[in-house]
């Protein structure tokens, strides 16, 4: 499984693309703009909000890519990648969907739990609780073990993808084609890495304040990352001992609850950038299938 720090392994191989001059105007320029920016996204620290400017910069990669697509030069550039291009977005809208649907699984079961530690019930109940929060995150790792294998075996096929015997404005487009591909699974990776975090074997509850102190001291020009996902799966680990050892303490449940709801609104900021996303690829293809049409 791929480390959660950066995504500037995915996104190195990456090359700037300048478009020919008869497939461009004032309107669509910003492409050339937005490819870059999401590669420089890719040398980011990979917290929530990051994962979220990355989704939002991929709905507007794909505006640009629509709009470029509509001008007759670029429309008579694509006419012999259409079928290829159709492929892939069925791919990508797959693979979106996998997310989406894990995304709501994880919050319904984060606010399953909060609902459980809220109601301050005894010490074997909230265990229970935890219990069934904690096999449900072993069940996605695995979950995710899997999808990120399959979306290393697409970037695979996605890069041995060569047009040959076209003309200059064709090879191009393909490059474009190629880089948002790519772009987008990138992203749908280090979405999964984040989601997959691996808990620490140590005292959850104490690395929590660690991360806490700094998260509220550190100048913000400086990064720090700290893992949503990881710091709720530390403080469950930790809270599940003290539950079944009848020494679970109120200030270690109303951490776990601190920690849930920032864990909560990352989820839904999530969930948001993908519903637009998928919008936006099913867009995307309807667009490519215009094209066969015409």
């Amino acid at each position: 499984m791929e480390g959660s720090s950066s995504t500037s392994t995915s996104t190195s191989h990456f090359r700037s693309i300048s478009l020919p001059s008869r497939l461009t105007n004032p309107s669509h320029t910003s492409i050339e703009t937005k490819i870059n920016e999401l590669k420089a996204w890719g040398d980011m620290v990979c917290s929530s909000k990051t994962i979220q400017k990355g989704l939002v910069g991929l709905v507007e990669l794909f505006v640009c890519v629509d709009e470029l697509f509509r001008s007759p030069h670029a429309k008579q550039a694509l006419s012999p990648l259409v079928e290829d291009a159709l492929e892939w977005s069925i791919v990508l809208l797959d693979s979106c969907n996998i997310l989406k649907e894990l995304i709501i699984q994880m919050k319904e079961n984060v606010q399953i739990l909060q609902s459980a530690l809220r109601r301050k019930a005894g010490d074997l109940t909230v265990a229970h609780q935890i219990a069934t929060y904690l096999c449900f995150r072993k069940k996605v790792k695995k979950s995710i073990i899997k999808n990120l294998g399959t979306l290393k075996n697409i970037e695979k096929k996605m890069r041995l993808i060569t047009i040959q015997d076209v003309d200059h404005h064709v090879s191009m487009v393909s490059k474009i084609l190629l880089e948002v591909n790519l772009l987008t699974i990138s992203i749908f990776k280090t979405l999964l890495t984040f989601v997959s975090a691996k808990p620490k074997p140590t005292n959850g509850f104490q690395l929590l304040s660690k991360f806490a102190l700094k998260s509220t001291s550190t100048h913000e020009n400086v990064k720090v990352f700290v893992n949503e996902v990881e710091t709720v799966d530390m403080a469950t680990l930790s809270l599940h001992k003290s539950a079944h050892n009848n020494e679970m303490k109120d200030a270690d449940v109303q951490m776990i609850l601190r920690n849930l709801q920032i864990l909560d609104v990352s989820i839904d900021g999530f969930e948001a950038g993908l519903n637009f996303l998928f919008r936006r690829l099913i867009q995307h293809r309807v667009s490519l299938l215009n094209m066969v049409v015409c």
